[in-house]
């Protein structure tokens, strides 16, 4: 008996098991303990009780009226706590619809082709709803259940997890770098075609940054074309169209494939994080959190 007069669990499944089978040996085979054990735990019980619970012999066991009103809500009591146990562990299998806020870019880029492999992983548990847009998401309003975001995550309501680091680049095509000897400045760039991306919250050209002698600098660009979105850009600098300025997950294909080359790369400025982020609930669901470890596995 512990001190708060309410037996152990253990003690209550130990009777439980001995009065299932009707046997203290049988009992403790099957909970990998001693018949000495089971015995000593049903004595406890009903020293605690005051009543018998088992009529002994020295060949069996078997339940009184008392061991059996009493066994029966035992076992019911043992049921429910397996239930309630079955259910949490199945809320940590993910189920259920996934909305995710992806960027642009990043979305199209690295997220979205590895979403399927996600989805077969988890057998189909999970539906997974994409929302492509670079502007901050409202997680209550909106009904996000996480998003993935660029540069440092200033929110503290939020749980931010790195990903990776996303460095800029300067790229052109070879076709266009025929025409244009590349720069070996950032200054050099007055003398070339640049492709502007604009900033959303202002209309205005997004000037690119660069890192020289240890110090970041911004240098303003005259575009002759210029894209609300990173992947018009793109595909005008795949169209010879001249220089810009994206991160490395817009590019590293044509990268590796030769469709396009890094110029200045001497002056590449420092990366910003890619984060996950989603509301700082003390709870976090297992698709969330299965999502952002597939990601992270997936490099």
């Amino acid at each position: 008996m512990n001190e708060s007069g309410i037996a152990s669990l253990s003690t209550v499944e130990m009777f439980c098991a001995a009065a299932k089978v009707q046997s203290f040996t049988a009992a403790a085979a099957a909970l990998g303990t001693t018949p000495s054990a089971v015995s000593k735990a049903v004595q406890r019980l009903e020293n605690r009780l005051g009543v018998k619970l088992f009529q002994r012999t020295t060949r069996a066991i078997r339940l009184t009226d008392d061991g059996l009103a009493y066994y029966r809500t035992c076992r019911a009591a043992l049921d429910s706590i397996r239930d309630v146990e079955d259910a949490l562990a199945r809320q940590q299998m993910p189920r259920g619809e996934l909305r995710i806020s992806l960027p642009y870019s990043y979305g199209i880029k690295r997220v979205i082709p590895l979403i399927p492999r996600y989805v077969e992983r988890h057998h189909g548990q999970v539906k997974v709803v994409v929302s492509l847009s670079n502007a901050l998401t409202d997680f209550v309003r909106q009904g996000f259940d996480m998003a993935i975001r660029l540069g440092e995550i200033a929110d503290s309501r939020l749980v931010a997890r790195t990903l990776h680091q996303a460095q800029s680049r300067v790229v052109a095509s070879p076709g266009y770098l025929k025409r244009h000897p590349a720069p070996a400045h950032p200054d050099a760039l007055a003398e070339h075609d640049c492709i502007g991306l604009l900033m959303q919250d202002s209309g205005r050209v997004l000037p690119w940054t660069f890192s020289e002698g240890g110090q970041p600098r911004d240098v303003k660009i005259r575009p002759g074309i210029t894209f609300d979105h990173p992947l018009g850009a793109l595909a005008a600098a795949l169209a010879d169209a001249g220089c810009v300025q994206l991160l490395d997950f817009t590019v590293d294909d044509e990268l590796r494939t030769g469709r396009l080359v890094e110029v200045l790369a001497d002056f590449r400025p420092p990366p910003q994080p890619v984060s996950a982020v989603y509301p700082d609930n003390r709870h976090v669901p297992a698709k969330v959190r299965t999502f952002i470890d597939f990601l992270v596995d997936a490099g």
